[in-house]
């Protein structure tokens, strides 16, 4: 489950860029060049002072940047919809025919259109042009899509570094706020504060901020956490208040009841005391519905990839 939801977070945070404009340029600008002449690459003799070799080099390197741009979206649009972590054998399925033989007979097929007359002779420069070029581009291709897979590896990898690392910062962080109720007394008395939230006479707290004052919030009256790169609010059970906050929702679950909270979409920790129901949608997604109090305020999925799970918990809590 737990890998489940770090690739749905890979694939909700990051866009793997495989291979920037300009460097596909500069490819693009070189194979167009061999592609006019293999023999001679980047060799630099007579043929440069005709003004046909340029146009030739510009079709060819048109040809190719339009091979490398068009895999670069393929592999993203992929990426969308079938990713290499969880959906190995379909995702190596389409790549195979829609990201490798589809473009290399495309390609071969536009450079036969553009470059080759359609008479007797141009069909023997073909048949003489596919035997020499088919292979060398069909390796092209078959690189290519083996170096975007590399890419993405290498990608999330580095994603699943940086997570444990800044996981681990803030478990940190998180053990050293999260106080007892004796702390709490000792912090009320010594500064007289006559409202310290709705934190009074429970045994363990999350510091939380109320504009720019600190507060104390039971962690058992916590009823919803919402969590984004610009929107982190509580709310809970008793209170109208809507605190902020400036933590992780793994490392909150791990302090936080399991039976009593549930993680949705990798934004909302929400309390089973809130919910009213779910509906499912025809995506796999379930929409939550909350009481009318906290209802206006959300408006709470779970994915496609936790339904079944959110639905047993939900039916255990229930009983």
């Amino acid at each position: 489950m737990q890998t489940k939801k770090l690739i749905e977070t890979f694939h909700s945070e990051i866009h793997v860029n495989y291979l920037p404009i300009r460097l596909q340029l500069l490819l693009a600008i070189l194979l167009g060049n061999f592609f006019c002449s293999p023999g001679a690459f980047l060799v630099f003799d007579a043929r440069y002072s005709a003004p046909k070799f340029y146009l030739y080099w510009l079709l060819s390197a048109s040809i190719a940047m339009a091979v490398l741009s068009g895999m670069h979206m393929f592999n993203k649009y992929m990426d969308r919809k079938l990713s290499w972590l969880t959906d190995f054998k379909p995702r190596l399925i389409r790549q195979v025919l829609y990201g490798w033989v589809l473009p290399s007979l495309l390609t071969v097929i536009f450079a036969v259109l553009v470059f080759l007359p359609f008479n007797e002779e141009g069909w023997r420069v073909i048949m003489r042009y596919l035997s020499n070029e088919l292979g060398f581009l069909f390796l092209f291709i078959f690189i290519l899509n083996l170096l975007f897979m590399v890419i993405y590896v290498m990608r999330f990898a580095r994603f699943v570094k940086d997570q444990y690392l800044e996981a681990e910062i803030e478990k940190t962080v998180l053990r050293e706020i999260i106080v007892t109720y004796e702390e709490l007394q000792l912090k009320a008395e010594a500064e007289r504060v006559d409202d310290i939230s709705d934190a009074v006479s429970l045994d363990s707290c999350l510091k939380v901020k109320y504009g720019y004052e600190d507060n104390y919030v039971p962690l058992h009256g916590i009823a919803l956490i919402k969590s984004s790169a610009d929107d982190k609010r509580l709310l809970t059970l008793t209170g109208s208040r809507e605190y902020t906050h400036n933590y992780s929702l793994d490392n909150l679950m791990k302090v936080l009841d399991h039976d009593q909270y549930y993680l949705m979409y990798r934004r909302y920790i929400v309390n089973r005391s809130i919910i009213k129901g779910y509906k499912p949608l025809a995506n796999g997604v379930l929409a939550i519905a909350l009481k009318d109090s906290f209802g206006k305020h959300e408006e709470v999925m779970v994915s496609r990839y936790d339904a079944a799970d959110f639905k047993r918990w939900f039916e255990m809590s229930a009983e």
